[in-house]
């Protein structure tokens, strides 16, 4: 007796079209963390000739990608220096911020007669990737020396600062531009702050927006792909001044109680326990008022593309990329993820 964690390919693939519709412009998938804990070759099949390009956070994820996907790959960090010509040639973009990363992708671009392109970023906070606004300035110079074609990009970290950071990113543009620097493309937006205010550059990354989740905000015909359900163990009528589970939840009133096979061992976080009728989560089982079951009673549906992804995961005070990927990570692991 296990729970099903699977993933809807289907609405996966449909997610990132709404996206894209929304965006009207190139769509990035990101699918770092092997594919937000799913699988990288999951997420490849099913976003494979709607994804403009792909994002992963490391020249490790990209190898594992390209056994996937030759299809472009942008890499959200930075790459050690003794791999960037490895990674160029393998047709993805690393972010750049030093000379020396710079002469390495000249003589790949060089090599391969064609011209060159390099991906840098505006650092927004710290453990980000990329430059200051200053660090900027003093490597813009030697951009256009190379007469390198940048793509410039940075990530809202915070949306209550969006303004203030998409002003720093115009200074970015403008610090480049007046040093004679080409700037190609730009991408700023990712799944929330694109949902809270619409796109901002040339081209969008979507992650956790591939999975159903909006930030709260309203984005057409973006469902939850996540089939979340757990089998029924027992039911039973229990009197009030019931314990249940660690911790000794009480039953007020008299209640019948499903028992059912997942817990936090599953994925499923120990705050689920008291929101959604659900009573008490233990490592492998959850009780749970019996009212809460699906029309069978032989299930717990917990999410399904009916569910409200964003919702579940503020119920569970947890991020949905928490959710997402204890979920995932725990399919794999368990060798019990499905693909419907």
């Amino acid at each position: 007796m296990q729970p099903d964690l699977a993933i809807d390919a289907s609405i996966i693939a449909a997610n990132a079209r709404a996206w894209r519709a929304f965006a009207g412009v190139p769509l990035y998938a990101v699918i770092k963390a092997d594919g937000y804990g799913w699988g990288y070759a999951r997420l490849i099949r099913a976003l494979d000739g709607i994804a403009d390009a792909y994002c992963v956070a490391d020249a490790d994820e990209l190898r594992e990608v390209r056994k996937q996907t030759s299809a472009p790959v942008l890499i959200l960090g930075g790459v050690e220096p003794d791999r960037l010509a490895e990674t160029y040639r393998s047709n993805a973009q690393p972010s750049i911020s030093t000379p020396v990363e710079l002469e390495v992708a000249a003589q790949v671009f060089e090599a391969m007669n064609a011209p060159l392109r390099v991906r840098v970023g505006l650092r927004p906070a710290a453990a980000w990737s990329g430059l200051s606004l200053e660090g900027i300035r003093g490597f813009a110079p030697a951009l256009a020396r190379a007469n390198a074609r940048v793509q410039l990009w940075t990530h809202v970290t915070d949306l209550e600062e969006r303004t203030s950071l998409l002003q720093t990113f115009r200074e970015a543009v403008r610090t480049m531009q007046a040093a004679g620097v080409t700037i190609e493309s730009t991408d700023l937006a990712s799944t929330f702050p694109l949902a809270a205010g619409g796109p901002a550059g040339d081209a969008v990354r979507v992650g956790i927006g591939l999975f159903g989740a909006t930030g709260g905000f309203s984005v057409e015909g973006v469902r939850c792909a996540l089939k979340i359900s757990a089998p029924v163990h027992r039911v039973e009528r229990h009197s009030a001044g019931t314990r249940l589970g660690y911790g000794g939840t009480m039953l007020v009133d008299g209640e019948t109680v499903a028992t059912v096979r997942c817990g936090y061992a599953d994925g499923l976080p120990k705050a689920a326990e008291g929101a959604d009728d659900i009573l008490s989560v233990g490592m492998q089982y959850v009780a749970v008022r019996a009212s809460r079951l699906d029309p069978s009673g032989t299930e717990l549906v917990l999410l399904d593309d009916e569910a409200n992804l964003d919702d579940f995961a503020a119920r569970c005070a947890r991020l949905p990329h928490e959710i997402v990927t204890a979920f995932g990570n725990r399919a794999r692991a368990g060798g019990v993820s499905l693909e419907v």
